[in-house]
């Protein structure tokens, strides 16, 4: 591929896709750093791209074959994808064609989104504004050419990648202000009926759990709309790790009226207490306070029973609460008991 991620084989703990941005178009979040080996094992034998971009006096850019011949002429602002297709403007137009020229998706959008490393259907989107109104059109185009969702008045992002199965998910935004999730075949994972749906887990190879918010309630539930965690009032959901078969998730409560969005450790001061639950929905561990992540250990701070105890990133009690206080210094922490702060390496090496 143009641009070969590192193999990665661990997911980054309280982290989801990151909005990532690319020239000409830009993809909805980014896969990088998520993908599964397997994934790269699957594209490393990509045949590359049989062609070559060559720029013109004028600024324009031409495809050629490898033999110098002109496929398509007159674009701009052109990308290469995967080494498969080629994203470009034509006559300010945006398309998408192969290294033979066949057009994938005609050169008439204003935009179109794509997950850059992945490449397997485009968002399009149409400016329809006019002096009485100012909207856009959006619909999802297969790599085949094939229309997956027709344009229409709604708002369309990339939300999941399945690289088993090399399929895509999309979050769609009806309208009606009510959101679903939809494959690249244009079934209805989840039908539109929530006011929010957030991926917890994109790209990851594993089944998709989202956090979808109702009038003001959220919920954890899986891609085939199984409810986790019921929807509740003043509660905040994200991933806390996916390392064994089956993730981990991080439930916050939240003072009550709260709207605080974002991850839990932006949020402090909104949350109350919090808990750690499985994907079956099982309990784990319950603090009477956020759950922290320490700046530069793999650790985290909990509380019980007015005492600080600390766990890993898998949920696992490291140290059980007998501490009044902490203090932690980046690379060195503190926990005080008894009126002694003792240092965490200590503690650790006690342990």
């Amino acid at each position: 591929m143009t641009n070969k991620l590192a193999l990665l084989t661990s997911i980054s703990i309280l982290s989801v896709g990151a909005v990532s941005t690319i020239t000409p178009a830009h993809a909805t979040i980014s896969c990088a750093g998520y993908l599964p080996n397997s994934y790269f094992e699957r594209i490393e034998n990509n045949k590359s791209f049989a062609g070559k971009l060559v720029e013109q006096t004028d600024g324009s850019q031409q495809l050629q074959d490898l033999n110098g011949n002109v496929i398509i002429d007159n674009l701009t602002d052109a990308y290469i994808l995967m080494d498969t297709y080629l994203l470009a403007k034509q006559h300010g137009k945006y398309g998408v064609v192969n290294a033979a020229g066949k057009t994938i998706v005609p050169f008439k959008y204003d935009e179109i989104q794509t997950e850059p490393d992945i490449a397997t259907s485009f968002i399009v989107s149409i400016n329809t504004s006019n002096n009485a109104s100012n909207a856009t059109k959006q619909g999802i185009i297969n790599r085949h050419g094939d229309w997956v969702y027709p344009l229409a008045d709604v708002r369309i992002q990339h939300a999941h990648y399945v690289p088993d199965y090399d399929q895509d998910y999309f979050i769609v935004h009806k309208s009606n202000g009510l959101t679903g999730l939809l494959d690249d075949r244009g079934y209805w994972a989840i039908m539109p009926q929530y006011d929010v749906i957030n991926p917890l887990n994109a790209c990851t190879g594993e089944p998709l759990y989202l956090q979808v918010s109702l009038q003001n309630k959220t919920a954890l539930i899986d891609q085939r709309n199984d409810v986790v965690i019921p929807l509740a009032a003043n509660q905040h959901i994200e991933l806390f790790n996916s390392y064994g078969d089956v993730p981990l998730f991080l439930r916050s409560t939240l003072i009550t009226g709260s709207t605080a969005a974002g991850m839990s450790e932006d949020i402090q001061d909104e949350i109350v207490s919090a808990q750690i639950i499985d994907a079956n929905g099982k309990l784990i561990l319950s603090s009477d306070a956020p759950i922290r992540k320490l700046l530069y250990h793999q650790l985290y701070t909990y509380k019980q029973a007015g005492k600080i105890g600390l766990l890993n990133d898998k949920g696992n009690v490291v140290l059980e609460p007998q501490f009044d206080s902490y203090r932690d210094d980046a690379d060195k922490v503190w926990l005080e008991k008894n009126g002694e702060m003792i240092h965490l390496n200590t503690l650790l090496e006690l342990d």
